[in-house]
């Protein structure tokens, strides 16, 4: 079962298949991002993996920003779950990248691992400063339109990226009674210190898998006017409305709780349910499930498609098309599940997504 409160749809254009279908090999570029001191005062260097589409001439690319899981403890930016995402995304066109941030904490405690996950936001929010500097400064050598840049995860990978999105003051953090905001006002702040000062860290839009954020009251379209989320609704790790994390106790709101603030703030939001399925479905550090992979592959796909319209710098709008009632349709129900081919006269009843055999895609309301 999915669930979907409310979606903008618009009308969707493909050119030359683009962001939908696989066109391209890739190339992997690694760059030093940034740097910062460790959990155990240890300087460390920050690196990131560019998944680069090849032979694209293509110079406004939207960006995906893959972030590994691993409970702030494990995990790298070789993760097999976020690396089979980047290579899928490149092949379509996207410049996607998998990261490092820090890991580790000295205790197993909430407190700690608040510490751990601010860390994770400092680097993140370093290495969107990194894209943006590339373009102004730099000359864009990764061909990027910073107007798409979209940023998520899996598990902490996911929470890093929901909080680098929505969490705005240390003073909303003070409302954790767990969290130490004198230490993170140490740290450079909500920012922090992990390179590249001088630009924003701003970014479009935000995924989580199997992920969450300690308080949705946090979340606003003037953060971040997009999010979409993908749990499992037996997750004993991150929960799927809202409850404690495991071993450390500290209250967390997973993806149902987020999809219904996000609706209520006006944001673009999905949510994707899979039922009595647990945390991480889909794939971990050393391996990937291909069935529930699948569901992933095609709900980003369907929502980054969205985003990139809508987020786009520049769009080229190609001349109306008419339905030809003869032809048979790719289709998408409106929370981004292939639904298979058929006419137009055989579509249910809904809003449904058609593809041309042309590539050209466009909402559909069936009545």
């Amino acid at each position: 079962m999915q669930r979907l409160l409310s979606l903008c749809f618009g009308l969707l254009f493909a050119q030359s298949g683009r962001y939908w279908d696989s066109l391209f090999t890739w190339r992997v570029e690694t760059v030093t991002y940034g740097s910062a001191t460790n959990a155990f005062g240890t300087l460390q260097t920050l690196r990131a993996d560019f998944y680069l589409p090849e032979p694209d001439n293509e110079t406004s690319r939207p960006v995906i920003v893959l972030l590994f899981g691993g409970g702030y403890i494990s995990g790298s930016r070789n993760d097999a779950d976020i690396t089979h995402l980047a290579r899928y995304f490149a092949a379509r066109g996207y410049v996607a990248a998998t990261i490092d941030y820090r890991i580790g904490m000295t205790l197993p405690t909430a407190t700690e691992w608040i510490k751990a996950g601010t860390r994770a936001v400092h680097d993140l929010k370093a290495f969107i400063r990194y894209l943006k500097k590339s373009v102004v400064s730099n000359g864009n050598p990764y061909g990027i339109d910073t107007a798409r840049i979209y940023v998520g995860g899996s598990s902490a990978g996911a929470v890093t990226a929901l909080h680098a999105a929505f969490l705005s003051s240390t003073a909303e953090l003070s409302e954790v009674p767990e969290a130490d905001t004198t230490f993170i006002s140490t740290q450079g702040g909500l920012e922090g210190n992990s390179g590249n000062p001088g630009y924003s860290s701003r970014f479009s839009g935000v995924f989580s898998l199997s992920g969450g954020i300690l308080r949705t009251s946090w979340i606003s379209a003037n953060e971040t006017p997009a999010v979409i989320a993908m749990h499992g609704t037996g997750d004993a790790t991150v929960p799927y409305k809202s409850g404690l994390l495991p071993f450390i106790s500290l209250s967390v709101e997973g993806g149902y709780n987020i999809d219904s603030v996000a609706a209520l703030r006006g944001l673009y939001h999905a949510l994707f349910t899979w039922q009595a399925l647990g945390h991480v479905p889909y794939g971990t550090q050393t391996s990937v499930n291909p069935l529930y992979m699948k569901d992933v592959e095609e709900f980003l796909r369907f929502h980054f498609y969205q985003w990139n319209s809508r987020f786009a710098t520049s769009i080229n709008t190609p001349t109306s098309r008419t339905y030809d009632p003869a032809s048979r349709y790719q289709v998408w129900s409106i929370d981004g599940r292939y639904v298979g081919e058929m006419t137009i006269d055989e579509l249910p009843q809904g809003v449904w997504a058609l593809r041309h055999p042309t590539g050209h895609i466009q909402r559909v309301f069936r009545p």
